[in-house]
């Protein structure tokens, strides 16, 4: 009797710990069959067929929980790993995805770790084929010299509650490569949105300090490269159709000293075309002007289609193109090609 008595005591004890906190296992298997061929990365490239990872969202498992400590504030957190579906093999080191720890409440939220930065969740939120890989945002711009840096390591964010549908964060990542020569790689990044019913718009700022590759007579003087990113983004659905776009601005310098600059915009639609049917189309153009050097111009496409088969699962087939040329002589300078057909399930 007395054994029974402790038993039940320690269930319940278990019960109304449980009751207060809770970790969730989740994560993306996305495997797809298609043709590829980028000349952009190989003059010589030839098309070839391939079973492909993440065709529309890189895979994924990871773990998130929470506790409540009373008061209404809550402790988080967040691990993420990245694979690939088609060998099995690990996606950069260990929670690429995410690693970080948090507090919040009715102040908002204050993070600490590895995550994505306010400005790239302001575009995630407004790019085309609902921010999947397959969209040409992310190619075009790279290829355009545009690219910034998703998620940040050795990250402090906070992130305000909603107020009449306006919202805010800022992320600052420490550099921790500081040398007596050369300043510490760091970023800086900011959202501020208003989101209200159909129609989202946000401004979206996003800094990089990095140092320069070692070796370089720049970084041989301390030197680091800077690039300045702003965002303009919106989104409205109108219920038989999603628009969304946006218009990003680039400045690179060296010491205060421009080295060229970007100008970029995207646009695309996503359309119910029935009940577990999906449309998507988006356009990407990207030109990069170097105050010494090549210009590069980049323009892309992607059309899109998904097929609802459960809460979960869904197939999808797409076709992303991407071209870059001489922005001043107009020289063909390669192509990306990709044709996918495939099939992605969540938990």
């Amino acid at each position: 009797m007395k054994k029974s008595l402790i038993a039940l005591a320690v269930l319940a004890a278990s019960g109304a710990a449980m009751a207060q906190s809770s970790v969730q296992l989740y994560g993306i298997v996305d495997a797809y069959v298609g043709s590829t061929k980028d000349t952009i990365k190989s003059a010589t490239a030839e098309s070839q067929t391939v079973v492909g990872s993440g065709g529309l969202k890189s895979n994924r498992w990871g773990m998130k929980g929470s506790e409540d400590l009373g008061g209404g504030l809550k402790a988080g957190f967040k691990l993420e790993q990245r694979f690939k579906s088609d060998t099995g093999e690990q996606d950069g080191v260990a929670f690429k995805g995410e690693s970080s720890i948090n507090l919040s409440g009715n102040f908002g939220a204050v993070a600490l770790g590895r995550m994505g930065t306010p400005y790239d969740d302001l575009r995630g939120k407004t790019n085309p084929i609902a921010d999947t890989n397959i969209s040409p945002v992310g190619d075009t711009i790279k290829n355009a010299k545009a690219d910034y840096t998703d998620k940040t390591d050795n990250t402090v964010a906070y992130v305000s509650p909603t107020f009449n549908g306006f919202s805010g964060a800022v992320a600052v990542s420490f550099g921790e490569n500081k040398t007596n020569v050369a300043d510490a790689t760091s970023h800086s990044s900011l959202k501020l949105q208003y989101a209200n019913g159909p129609l989202l718009v946000g401004y979206g700022f996003q800094k990089e300090e990095s140092q320069l590759t070692a070796g370089t007579p720049a970084a041989a003087t301390g030197q680091t490269e800077d690039k300045t990113f702003n965002l303009l983004a919106a989104s409205y659905d109108f219920g038989v159709a999603k628009l969304v776009g946006g218009y990003q601005t680039l400045e690179i310098e060296s010491k205060g000293v421009k080295q060229g600059d970007n100008d970029s915009l995207y646009f695309g639609v996503q359309a119910p075309v029935a009940s577990n049917i999906n449309v998507f189309f988006g356009y990407a153009g990207s030109e990069y002007d170097a105050v010494t050097g090549t210009d590069y111009k980049a323009t892309g496409f992607t059309l899109a289609a998904n097929y609802v088969l459960s809460k979960r699962t869904d197939a999808y087939v797409g076709y992303k193109q991407i071209k870059k040329e001489n922005d001043t002589t107009g020289a063909d300078m390669g192509k990306v090609k990709t044709l996918a057909v495939g099939v992605r399930h969540t938990f």
